[in-house]
């Protein structure tokens, strides 16, 4: 929930005194869905709230016409390891003994996940960069691939522990 929580805090420490209260109230019902997953075991509510963070993150960027934005990379390498670990935590709730050092390998796995997601997001955006395009469907088409970036983000944090059942 401290991640989701620093993530919220970029689009809100963006915003203008206007829309930080709207701002703050969704990141309190993000992270209050989390709390709730996570105490309750409730795993739908983790994409729930991933979305609605990156909406308040995407709404932030669209208000403000901001450009390219260089905070893409570490939100993004921050929304999968908020939904890993969140994932994670589910899973524990059931666990009973692991082999040990297995937490350990899986942390180490995750960091390489999350430094991945960070490095595949820097390039995306140094990509963007260079082809400096206009037009609806390029919009339409860019929309498209965020999404289900995200999407392959969240599919993949969700069954990411799985793999070793």
């Amino acid at each position: 929930m401290i991640g989701l929580g620093a993530l919220t805090a970029l689009p809100i420490a963006r915003a203008s005194e206007s829309q930080q209260s709207l701002y703050l109230w969704l990141a309190a019902l993000a992270i209050a869905a989390l709390g709730v997953a996570v105490a309750l075991g409730w795993s739908v509510l983790v994409p729930a709230s991933l979305v609605i963070v990156s909406g308040v993150y995407a709404v932030q960027l669209t208000v403000d016409d901001a450009g390219l934005d260089a905070s893409v990379a570490p939100f993004a390498a921050g929304l999968y390891l908020t939904a890993e670990f969140a994932y994670w935590s589910l899973e524990e709730r059931a666990m009973l003994n692991g082999d040990p050092g297995e937490g350990l390998r899986r942390l180490a796995i995750v960091a390489m996940l999350g430094i991945t997601a960070f490095v595949v997001a820097v390039v995306l955006v140094a990509l963007a960069d260079v082809v400096r395009a206009r037009g609806l469907a390029l919009d339409l088409l860019g929309a498209a691939a965020a999404a289900s970036a995200l999407l392959a983000v969240l599919l993949a944090a969700r069954d990411g522990g799985r793999t070793g059942e």
